[in-house]
């Protein structure tokens, strides 16, 4: 169950150089005119930008007419995935890049092609020649290779036969270390909670995952979804079993007596990303959380890993949590050495699990932090959980002993399931504030990067009281963290316990707004730090995010509208504009009267029928919407 990828860097600044060369000379020598409609190749646009590092390595190493999986990331990642009007928004911006991809498919150089909407991007495999043509599109913002993925366990220790004949309320120890028959006492068990399994399938016959309840009578099954990313099965199962394990300790229900699941109540939705060797690609993966929000998931368990930091995965994993569901992470199992986390355990928003054995000693392969992103330095893992020698279900009715972060990650999810049957009303940062504040303290005092906050309590985590006299934690949330200058955000205070909020926007050390909900206008282009610093009698604390502006690069496209078309002179009309993409605007009144405004207010004194137009430009060029008698002024009532 064990399979390490390595890539290799050896000679990575000669090969970085030769791919330059390569990209270069197959734009000169092919035409991509065959491949899709107004592709234009500019003078000034280097493609190596938009190539990553790992893909160009990668292109050196193949032939020209070798197909590469691939993951194209577009310029907007600002748009609600989960949403009609999002959706339909992401497919309008996809659709040229798809259709060159569908071109290059019919010319036997891509294939596979898959939409991904929760990052807005679109996967596949192509040719170097493609991989060329691609980094041309402006709506691309970077080319990623799609990494293999793959289950990297410490040790894993199969067991043929766990006699589970004669047990009667017998537990998994990792089950009773955590606390959680006491939580079952009060009749919590993860009911009408969805969690998703993103892994190698499950076994939706084992007695332990089959139903909810374990009597045949009843129609109540486990396993309510399912998705197959490697071999399109209709049909739940697992051909390498480590789906199996996971699932059976979030929600083993304890048919034949060995209870092994946290939250046997929860249902389970479960989507198959890693095929017979425990392999698989990141782009199914990040398929998978999308279906997982899309399907009702309130948590994602993914035991897997194996990768360096991943760009894909921060926006997957930053949109999941956006959704209201938390995705549970694996560590990773590499061992003792600081700064390793595998993302997209290193992820700030995930919630990252260690393991640890029966003396809540940290397994020696659990990998340690800290992490270093993005000009932010955090302590990781999060949490602990058992994750050595814990028993399991495993395909065809049986039960195995199996060691990893793998094994721990599903004990935090099921406790997760928990939490949210007692309170549905918890956000994901929420569970995970929570589930850090109740862990029992090992290693170090307070956080460390060893144990995380510790090992996870399932009972007091479950039933956690806030105290009345505690610091603020400052969080914020914005409808977008990108887009086109000018850029119109709008900032959400969402910090527990403050009494005042202190905005910073571009983190100059100026106080901007002190507003709950405030609008801050990014006018130029740039990557601007907000800096929001939430305040209590007890102290404060400060919360720090990124907001990337983006030059204008799509033409502007005219469009007006008015609060009224007739009327008696004079007659006083308010104009708005409803362009796209301008940043100058020249109005015609059609009375000789001009206006640059955005939104003019115009009075016309004289009766009469008016044509109006609206020109508006940006950087890349100009449009005009002309209405023909648009307005239409009578003389004045009084002259009747």
């Amino acid at each position: 169950m064990r399979k390490k990828i390595e890539i290799s860097s050896k000679n990575i600044e000669m090969k970085l150089l030769n791919v330059s060369c390569t990209l270069m000379l197959l734009l000169s020598l092919f035409s991509f005119t065959a491949l899709a409609e107004n592709i234009s190749v500019s003078d000034n646009t280097c493609i190596d930008d938009k190539i990553s590092a790992t893909l160009s390595s990668k292109i050196t190493e193949g032939s020209e007419t070798e197909q590469v999986p691939v993951i194209i990331l577009l310029m907007n990642q600002s748009i609600p995935f989960n949403t009609a009007k999002g959706r339909s928004q992401i497919e309008s911006e996809q659709k040229y890049l798809i259709k060159l991809l569908k071109n290059a498919e019919s010319n036997n150089k891509a294939q596979k092609i898959k939409s991904i909407k929760i990052v807005n991007a679109v996967a596949a495999n192509v040719t170097p020649e493609v991989i060329a043509s691609l980094a041309e599109r402006p709506e691309v913002s970077i080319i990623e290779l799609d990494e293999v993925v793959s289950i990297t366990e410490g040790q894993v220790l199969p067991v043929e036969n766990i006699n589970t004949s004669g047990i009667v309320g017998g537990n998994a120890w990792g089950v009773d270390k955590i606390g959680v028959p006491a939580v079952w006492q009060q009749g919590i068990t993860g009911k009408g909670v969805v969690v998703a399994v993103v892994d190698s399938g499950i076994d939706a016959q084992h007695p332990d995952l089959d139903d909810l309840d374990d009597d045949p009578n009843t129609n109540d099954p486990k396993v309510v979804g399912w998705i197959d990313y490697i071999n399109g099965n209709n049909s739940p199962y697992d051909d390498y079993g480590h789906g199996t394990h996971v699932a059976g300790t979030i929600s083993g229900t304890g048919a034949n007596g060995l209870h092994t699941g946290v939250a046997p109540g929860t249902e389970l939705i479960v989507a198959k990303v890693l095929d017979d060797s425990g392999s698989g690609h990141a782009s199914n993966v990040i398929l998978a959380f999308e279906w997982a929000v899309n399907n009702n998931a309130r948590v994602i368990s993914y035991s897997c890993g194996g990768l360096r930091h991943y760009s894909p995965y921060t926006i997957a994993i930053d949109n999941v949590v956006a959704a209201g569901v938390i995705p549970v992470v694996a560590a990773g199992n590499s061992g003792m050495d600081s700064c390793t986390i595998e993302c997209p355990g290193d992820e700030l928003n995930s919630t990252t699990v260690g393991a640890t054995d029966s003396s809540d000693i940290i397994a020696n392969f659990s990998i340690r932090g800290p992490v270093s992103l993005d000009g932010q330095n955090y302590t990781k893992p999060d949490i602990s959980a058992p994750g050595v020698d814990v028993e399991s279900t495993y395909p065809g009715g049986s039960y195995e002993v199996a060691s990893g972060t793998s094994m721990a990650t599903p004990h935090v999810s099921g406790t997760a399931a928990l939490m949210l049957e007692q309170n549905p009303a918890l956000e994901p940062l929420e569970i995970k504030q929570i589930l850090e504040s109740t862990a029992v303290d090992l290693g170090s005092t307070g956080k460390d990067n060893d144990y995380g906050s510790g090992r996870v309590n399932a009972y007091e985590a479950v039933f956690y009281i806030k105290e009345k006299t505690v610091l603020p934690v400052a969080n914020f949330s914005t409808n977008v963290t990108s887009g086109y200058a000018p850029l119109y955000v709008q900032f959400t205070s969402t910090s527990e316990n403050a009494t005042e909020s202190n905005w910073d926007f571009e983190n100059d050390g100026n106080i901007d707004s002190v507003e709950i909900t405030p609008v801050y206008v990014y006018a130029n282009p740039g990557i601007y730090t907000v800096n929001l610093i939430a305040i209590n009698s007890n102290g404060t604390d400060s919360k720090l995010a990124t907001i990337t502006v983006f030059e204008q690069t799509l033409p502007p496209v005219a469009n007006f509208g008015s609060n009224i078309t007739q009327g008696y002179a004079p007659l006083t009309v308010q104009f708005t504009d409803l362009s796209e993409n301008a940043i100058e605007w020249n109005w015609d009144f059609g009375d000789h009267k001009h206006s640059t405004d955005k939104d003019p207010v115009h009075i016309y004194s004289k009766a009469g029928r008016y044509t109006v137009s609206l020109t508006v430009k940006n950087a890349n060029g100009m449009d005009m919407e002309k209405k023909t008698k648009y307005i239409s002024v009578s003389k004045s009532s009084k002259s009747k």
